[in-house]
């Protein structure tokens, strides 16, 4: 009789354990309401050699502001400035300087892109235009999302501070096949790359690894879970459900002799 008990309880256990929703499927488990976690970086934008960028000087004289603006057409009515058309960019030079009009090399490698502004409107006002306003724009900067998401591709980062979470909803998220354990970004350092295997399950995980806030080119990977994995297999589906139900027959048939007995 206690033999007996023993099966039943134990098929009814794994019954509900199978039926039960998987540990490493929801984000952030470990969060609690009101919980601060520093964030290990910022999420500034460093400019990299080959990215490439816009840069708009403004001032009181439009005739001098076009000068130093590159690619850009202005349109004008009735003496006013209607808009302006980037039409080409500045792309940093492999020691990371653009060759500016009249101006020459400025180096830009490393600087976020306030400072680079920064940098050239000082330049400016010391040398040719004292009443210099720079705005400095991305043009090419991207990531690349790939695996199991809802739109892998590649997309433009028109701003500082994404998230990896941002990342991902712009790919659609991570779908029902994806791991949500072992995210990986891989990060361009400049002649090499560091790899990131990221739990997006664990806050303190996440939040305060430096790969939270995206970086230009980097590759975000969503690795396939084992159903996906088994479906990769031929007819990986059917030997698995067929297992499935000679095993549930076999409990099954077990407890029912027990029974009658």
């Amino acid at each position: 009789m206690k033999a007996r008990t023993y099966i039943i309880l134990l098929f009814t256990t794994a019954l509900f354990a199978a039926c039960s929703t998987p540990k490493n499927f929801n984000y952030l488990q470990d969060l609690t309401n009101g919980q601060e976690i520093i964030t290990a970086v910022d999420g500034t934008i460093r400019l990299q050699p080959k990215d490439q960028i816009s840069i708009l000087v403004k001032s009181k004289d439009p005739m001098m502001s076009s000068l130093f603006n590159k690619g850009i057409t202005t349109s004008m009515k009735a003496g006013q400035t209607e808009g302006n058309v980037y039409t080409t960019g500045y792309t940093l030079a492999p020691d990371g300087t653009i060759d500016f009009p009249v101006l020459g090399k400025i180096s830009l490698k490393g600087l976020s892109r306030y400072e680079a502004e920064q940098t050239i409107q000082s330049r400016l006002r010391e040398d040719q235009l004292k009443d210099a306003n720079v705005t400095v724009e991305y043009m090419n900067l991207n990531y690349t999302v790939t695996g199991e998401v809802g739109k892998p591709g590649v997309y433009p980062i028109q701003k500082d501070a994404v998230t990896l979470f941002e990342a991902l909803g712009q790919a659609g998220d991570i779908n029902v096949y994806g791991k949500r354990d072992s995210v990986m970004v891989v990060r361009d350092l400049g002649g090499s790359r560091k790899a990131y295997i990221l739990s997006l399950n664990s806050a303190k995980d996440l939040l305060t690894s430096e790969a939270y806030y995206i970086q230009q080119n980097d590759v975000i990977y969503v690795k396939a879970n084992n159903t996906k994995a088994r479906q990769s297999l031929a007819a990986g589906n059917e030997t698995r459900s067929m297992s499935f139900w000679l095993s549930l027959a076999s409990v099954l048939t077990t407890i029912a002799v027990l029974v009658i007995k």
